[in-house]
């Protein structure tokens, strides 16, 4: 039973005749051409703007967008099968259908449908440049909603919670897909790639086949701790970075059509999937699926018994995904990451920072101590005091350097912050503390402490585990890693030690801070019912930083703080490398060049330091060392023995030359942004930034010549756009 606005045939022929002049004269290319098909009977415009004409299916929510800047027409999904196509019947109703769920049972079983495959009634109603329509699931008992509009930048999709229902006790609703086939491309007919959002960025390139078996799932802001309740650790298994920012994005021939999604609620409970062509279907697609409830094991007994169940109540956001649509010369990651800069900053998601200073900054961050178990009592062991972390940056000659002092709280690296701003007595005084910062901000530097604020380290004092810790949906309190074992505290806690902490620091002039944790850790606390959700958490963390009147680096920040960070730290340097890739490009970096400075990891602890090196300047990187006055042997019996080479005499020199020449490279591009990176050679890349400067990095074992300019191998040079 389908309710929708009536068909009218002279509309859309006389809305074909006009997009048909359209296409004519603008003259797209041929590939364009090749692209644009009819629209099949059954659409009808529903909307249209100065840029885009949207038609749509009302019997399967599907549309089709007429991008009229070059006649472009792109599909939401595919209407006609060819022959080869490898969709059974449930890829196929998944593949036309706008709108998909997926279900649990009462055994906690998982099952997806679509409209096309599943007895439904569908209520489409037209709004304003769209419309809106409630589909029910009659076997299921499940009803969702979705809005469906046309804006500026393209397509806007909602699903407000609110429409959301369940009326069969006997089925929960499990994940939402909406428009999943949207731009999907048959194998290698159509050039192109998808973007990943994964570490700075990450292309796929359409082909026939891929050495990969299983699609790609990515959560976005990482996994949820508070339905797993521990992060397994082994350290001999790297863990993959999370995804920071919750976009990905699609083109259809380099330089003439592309989209971006951008998911602007939700983001929390959504997830990427990514289908290479190959993998169950001959079809390259990829879309957000949004989860409202999810099963978990849950131990009945100490043996490690227990029962599969479902969340106790769903999660509850409203899910909203913009689809900006772009064409010729940004129709390529770079153009891609222009326009999600532009979203955040229209947006207020990101604050554009000076870069005043007519070098390149380079982080240094200094261990200050940390403790030893000696019996049944902890010894302090100084690895760096204030008085030996001045004569160090007066030793290296940097004077736009941007500090760090790790480990300063009493005890050490391995003790729970402070809520008042005290250091290890063996380290300095408060007043030493602030002769330091202002003497660093002199020289045109700046000056943090490193702070977590979410973690209660494991088996230490300073909290209460009884009141104080966030708690799993299996009531077990969170365990996770990151520079030590952390619990996990609970947001009220939270909030309470960060102020009064950054009360006593924003009282200290040209003291900031380093923020970890806070910045990528994102999870639900199940100790109060309701649950405090991710959401609540994105909140509630963009609110307590911004209160901040002191500067604040953050550590690999998930895009929800970028408006609050002067500094990114910890840059990736590429993409995890998963087997379905093609390359990884410079997607983050051209975000936020020219808006933010970011600093790679340190480069001591680099086990490739020349490739990373030419890496740092490829994406327009600021160096990073992590240094120690003493020898790292003294910290071998202590939680920073990751810390296994950081000695100054060992390190500075090494120090001093890579700031310098990537300085020589870099400082001439200080603060301008990306507008190109292209392939010039295998392994050789330029990257092109707005004042018309060039730098070309050849990650070869030969020279790269071309017309006056020579990149030595394995090295990098700066030259003159047209040089």
């Amino acid at each position: 039973m389908v309710n929708a606005p009536p068909f009218d045939a002279r509309r859309l022929s006389a809305a074909l005749t006009v997009l048909l002049l359209a296409v004519l004269l603008s003259a797209p290319s041929s590939r364009a051409d090749a692209a644009f098909t009819t629209i099949p009977p059954g659409y009808e415009q529903i909307a249209e703007n100065e840029t885009f004409q949207l038609y749509v299916d009302a019997s399967t929510l599907a549309f089709k967008l007429v991008d009229k800047r070059s006649g472009y027409l792109w599909h939401s999904g595919i209407d006609t099968l060819l022959e080869g196509d490898r969709l059974n019947t449930s890829w196929q109703a998944f593949a036309r259908s706008g709108l998909s769920i997926e279900y649990l049972d009462a055994r906690a079983t998982n099952r997806r449908v679509s409209l096309g495959n599943s007895e439904h009634l569908l209520d489409v109603m037209p709004i304003e440049q769209g419309f809106s329509a409630a589909a029910t699931f009659v076997e299921y008992g499940i009803t969702v909603g979705i809005t469906v509009q046309l804006d500026a930048q393209g397509v806007r999709v909602e699903v407000p919670f609110e429409t959301i229902r369940e009326e069969n006790p006997d089925f929960r609703l499990s994940k939402v897909y909406v428009y999943p086939f949207l731009g999907a491309a048959r194998g290698s007919t159509q050039p192109g790639y998808m973007l990943l959002p994964d570490g700075t960025g990450s292309i796929v390139r359409f082909a026939d086949s891929t050495r990969a078996v299983n699609m790609f799932y990515g959560r976005y802001y990482g996994v949820d701790l508070g339905m797993i309740s521990i992060v397994p650790y082994d350290d001999l298994v790297r863990q993959p970075m999370p995804i920071s920012y919750p976009v990905f994005g699609m083109v259809h021939g380099e330089g003439e059509n592309a989209y971006l999604s951008v998911v602007e609620e939700g983001a929390a409970y959504g997830e990427v999937q990514m289908h290479p062509a190959g993998i169950l279907t001959n079809f390259n697609f990829l879309y957000t699926a949004f989860i409202y409830n999810e099963t978990y094991f849950q131990p009945t007994n100490r043996s490690g018994a227990g029962v599969t169940t479902m969340q106790r109540q769903p999660n509850v956001f409203d899910a909203v995904v913009q689809y900006r649509f772009l064409t010729g010369d940004q129709a390529n990651y770079v153009g891609m990451a222009h326009d999600y800069r532009a979203y955040l900053l229209d947006h207020q998601l990101l604050t554009p920072r000076s870069f005043e200073r007519a070098d390149i900054g380079i982080r240094l961050e200094f261990l200050g101590g940390d403790s030893e178990t000696v019996l049944v009592w902890d010894r302090f062991i100084p690895m760096t005091t204030l008085s030996q972390m001045a004569e160090i940056l007066d030793g290296l000659q940097i004077p736009n350097a941007d500090v760090i002092y790790y480990g300063w709280q009493p005890s050490g690296a391995t003790s729970v912050a402070p809520t008042a701003l005290t250091l290890d007595g063996q380290l300095g005084s408060v007043n030493d503390l602030r002769a330091l910062a202002e003497n660093i901000r002199a020289n045109g530097g700046d000056f943090a402490l490193y702070y977590d604020p979410q973690a209660a380290l494991w088996g230490k004092g300073g909290y209460s585990a009884r009141t104080d810790l966030a708690m799993s949906i299996t009531n077990e309190t969170l365990l996770g890693f990151n520079r030590t074992v952390d619990h996990y505290f609970t947001m009220a806690v939270l909030e309470q030690r960060y102020r009064d902490l950054t009360a006593q620091i924003a009282a200290q002039a040209d003291i900031g801070l380093a923020l970890d944790g806070i910045g990528w850790s994102l999870y639900t606390d199940y100790r109060d019912t309701p649950p405090f959700s991710r959401e609540a958490a994105i909140q509630a963390y963009r609110a307590l930083v911004s209160e901040s009147p002191m500067r604040l680096g953050l550590y690999s920040p998930n895009d929800y703080l970028f408006g609050q960070m002067h500094a990114y730290y910890d840059m990736p340097l590429s993409d995890n490398g998963y087997i379905y890739t093609s390359q990884p490009v410079p997607f983050l970096p051209t975000v936020l060049a020219g808006y933010v400075p970011y600093y790679g990891s340190a480069l001591n602890f680099s086990s490739n330091r020349q490739d990373d090196l030419l890496r740092h300047i490829e994406y327009g990187i600021y160096p990073s060392f992590f240094l120690t006055a003493a020898s790292t042997a003294n910290m071998l019996n202590t939680w920073s023995a990751w810390i296994y080479t950081s000695a100054y005499d060992q390190w500075g020199e090494d120090v001093r030359q890579i700031y310098h020449w990537m300085n020589d490279l870099l400082a001439p591009v200080r603060g301008q942004p990306i507008v190109a990176h292209t392939s010039l050679a295998r392994d050789v890349f330029a990257t092109t930034y707005a004042n018309g400067r060039q730098i070309i990095v050849n990650y070869t074992d030969a020279p790269y010549t071309s017309g006056s300019v020579r990149v030595e191998a394995r090295n990098a040079v700066l030259v003159e756009v047209g040089e």
